[in-house]
């Protein structure tokens, strides 16, 4: 395997945080998907004792962005699980300004990004744990300085979303805080 070995404990940490706050997450020996390290299992993580850690809180993001009521049709191939979602959504909500509906359109990579920062800033990890400079083809670092100045564009679809406010108002707390986990 190419990926490079985070220290185990930190690991640990980060799939005892996900189990607490409702996002199934085991370790399996072997566990690859769309990164390496790390397989989204009908609505659970399977981890390799060996995935990066920036890893397991992206594949993470993608789940905890997804409302729950349609977490298990997320298998594999995350854009079928999505393309299922997005046409049971079409057809039970009338309205786009529904909260199923919002929760449902602001899922995509940015927002599991955003997400997978926060949750990394709130368990005190460095920056350079949460996103490395090889990932995201390379533009690691310039993705870590967009989030760290709170200028991309996954933010606002977490406070789209309600996860959060660009600023904080009226008790509702400024990214990278979030009011809850999980969709």
């Amino acid at each position: 395997m190419t990926y490079q070995v985070d220290a185990p404990r930190t690991r640990d940490r980060v799939v005892s945080f996900l189990n607490e706050i409702g996002i199934e997450s085991r370790f399996e020996v072997g566990a690859t998907g769309f990164v390496e390290g790390c397989r989204i299992d009908q609505g659970a993580l399977a981890i390799d004792p060996n995935c990066r850690v920036s890893s397991l809180l992206h594949e993470a993001g993608h789940l905890a962005i997804t409302p729950s009521c349609f977490r298990a049709l997320m298998d594999g191939n995350l854009y079928a699980g999505q393309r299922e979602m997005l046409e049971i959504v079409e057809r039970i909500t009338a309205h786009p300004d529904e909260p199923l509906y919002r929760a449902a359109i602001q899922y995509s990579d940015p927002e599991a990004t955003a997400w997978a920062w926060s949750a990394g800033v709130a368990l005190g990890l460095p920056d350079v744990e949460i996103i490395r400079d090889d990932e995201y083809e390379n533009d690691g670092a310039a993705i870590r300085l967009s989030l760290q100045v709170r200028m991309y564009v996954g933010i606002h679809g977490l406070a789209h979303a309600g996860f959060c406010a660009i600023r904080a108002r009226d008790g509702v707390q400024a990214w990278p805080k979030l009011n809850f986990w999980t969709q």
